[in-house]
Order: structure tokens, then C-alpha cells, then sequence
């Protein structure tokens, strides 16, 4: 989960030019990436590493990343 997170991060980098600031993923997709980071236990930790915050929903079929304004009308996502 971690590597495949990390392409979605780099992937959005390359076609729009500037770095996510968004993950989106369910409970499942957060306790998978949970277990590729045993030694890490706080959530802040786990969001540096990734160096993307983290919006857990249950809508969310797949990860996705996104760059939010947040405070803004609008939120750009891929």
C-alpha cells in the first residue's frame, strides 16, 4: 500500500505540477498501509512519511490523491 501510495504521489506530481496534499482511502486501505509501518504508532508520523494528510472515507473504492485549498469553494483531484 505504501509503494502504491507513493506512485499516486508521484504520478499527480508529474501531470499537474505540483505535489498532492490529500489521500484518500478506507479503513481498509489505512490499516494495510498501518501494517507495511509497524515501528510508526502515531498518526501524524504515519502523514509525514507520506508527506500527504490522510481522508479516510468509505466511499473511497481506491486511494486517491488530491491537492485541496483548503478554506476554498473547490478541491482539484485525480
Amino acid at each position: 500500500m505504501l509503494s502504491f501510495i507513493v506512485s499516486l504521489v508521484s504520478t499527480y506530481e508529474t501531470h499537474h505540477g505540483e505535489r498532492p496534499n490529500l489521500v484518500y482511502m478506507n479503513e481498509m486501505h489505512y490499516s494495510y498501509l498501518r501494517e507495511e509501518l509497524p515501528g510508526v504508532r502515531d498518526h501524524d508520523d504515519v502523514t509525514a512519511i507520506l508527506g500527504v494528510d490522510i481522508a479516510l472515507s468509505d466511499e473511497a473504492l481506491h486511494p486517491h490523491v488530491a491537492r485541496v485549498k483548503f478554506g476554498e469553494n473547490y478541491i482539484l483531484s485525480s
